[in-house]
């Protein structure tokens, strides 16, 4: 039995794009799209029995219908080679209050065949061209789910954590002395595992991380343990598997160095094999220097420039200056520089600048004349402080930030 092993897919991450004018969509909406294409042809291609997405279809818990109408696009296309999908819910699809529909409800109240929405902790007996397949499914779970009103009432944070930690435990447990030791089985979560390696994931979360230790998920019978929530592919088991995909796409400059990919698994006599399968992900590069000490600063970033790959590429460029040096470090010089390297967005041209044992950034004045987004203006702000903060701090907020300003 093959199965396609897919998470995170944030369909509607829009940020470092544009308009494409041939389909009037976002650029970044393409990028996340052409990835699940390719992940899909992948999966078909090696003759797949069962798509499953590990939760976070979209970026928001509300998508709009053009989010929507491409994603069932997609699960038409699987459903019409005669592949059954399996999708559980993460955080970024769940509805944020009691009785509302979440983001992939419509599919179960379409009753579409071979297509499984997995919102509650519960396990699933699925039927594939190989033959029947267990899973124990554990989506991302929230107070409300796994506890009445009464329970929570007056009840501190802590204790229910603890309660609903404990309590999923106990169902992982119980399911699977419930496994038909004669079928194959795996368990699907979304959330956070001890001992993974965070990544930018963290600045879009929505909802309280509850974190489940490795041995629970690791229950007799299980083949495998397809995970999703964090984005950076990584394998945290291998006796069963306990795998991230990550996701399809990049979504800030903090994941510019990861691989992105999709997770092919085969199980046969009750064991799993995997192969990770990298994805033509839009690439990410960020060109820092300090250039205090060169006389000509312009023709040394033109060329890390030359040096750098940038066909196709979001880049930001982050340099330290003197004074001095700004009125020969134009921004619009630099964005020429970039364009005629192939950058597919110019995200930011920072020039720091040491004035008074204080940084500031050359161009800032103006930008107060003219006007800032606020955005900007904290870009501003966090690259001011000091002591500076880390760039991947400051990636992580920024993404925060966007988030933000996309729900408002």
């Amino acid at each position: 039995m093959k199965l396609l092993h897919l998470a995170d897919l944030h369909i509607g991450v829009e940020n470092y794009g544009r308009i494409d004018p041939a389909t009037g969509l976002h650029s970044r909406l393409l990028d996340y799209l052409e990835r699940l294409d390719e992940a899909i042809s992948f999966g078909l291609e090696a003759g797949v029995d069962l798509v499953l997405i590990a939760g976070d279809i979209y970026k928001n818990r509300a998508p709009n219908p053009t989010h929507q109408r491409e994603f069932a696009r997609r699960v038409h296309r699987l459903r019409s080679a005669g592949v059954p999908v399996f999708i559980l819910t993460g955080n970024h699809d769940i509805s944020p209050a009691a009785g509302r529909a979440h983001s992939v409800e419509i599919f179960d109240a379409l009753g579409i065949e071979g297509v499984t929405i997995a919102d509650r902790p519960r396990l699933h007996l699925i039927a594939t061209t190989a033959g029947p397949l267990q899973i124990i499914a554990l989506p991302w779970v929230t107070r409300q789910t796994l506890m009445t009103r009464d329970e929570l009432r007056g009840a501190s944070f802590a204790e229910v954590e603890y309660e609903l930690r404990r309590r999923l435990e106990r169902f992982v447990e119980e399911t699977a002395q419930r496994l038909d030791p004669t079928l194959p089985a795996v368990m699907v979560f979304h959330g956070s595992v001890d001992g993974a390696q965070l990544g930018a994931e963290r600045a879009m979360t929505l909802g309280q991380d509850l974190v489940l230790p490795r041995a629970v998920l690791a229950q007799p019978g299980i083949a495998y343990v397809a995970l999703g929530h964090i984005h950076k592919h990584q394998v945290l088991s291998h006796d069963p598997p306990m795998v991230y995909p990550g996701s399809l796409e990049r979504v800030d400059f903090g994941e510019r160095e990861e691989p992105k990919g999709c997770v092919l698994v085969t199980i046969e006599a009750g064991k799993a094999r995997w192969q990770f399968h990298q994805l033509d992900a839009r690439p990410f590069v960020s060109i820092e220097k300090d250039v205090r000490a060169i006389s000509d600063p312009l023709a040394a970033v033109a060329q890390l420039i030359n040096n750098q790959d940038l066909r196709q590429a979001v880049v930001r460029v982050e340099l330290e200056a003197t004074r001095e040096q700004t009125a020969l470090l134009r921004e619009d010089a630099i964005r020429q520089l970039l364009e005629q390297a192939g950058a597919f967005v110019v995200a930011a041209v920072t020039i720091k600048v040491e004035r008074s044992g204080r940084r500031r950034y050359a161009g800032a004045e103006q930008e107060l004349l003219t006007g800032l987004t606020p955005r900007r203006a904290l870009e501003l702000y966090l690259k001011s402080k000091q002591p500076p903060v880390a760039p991947e701090r400051i990636s992580a907020l920024l993404a925060a930030a966007d988030e933000l300003i996309s729900e408002l």
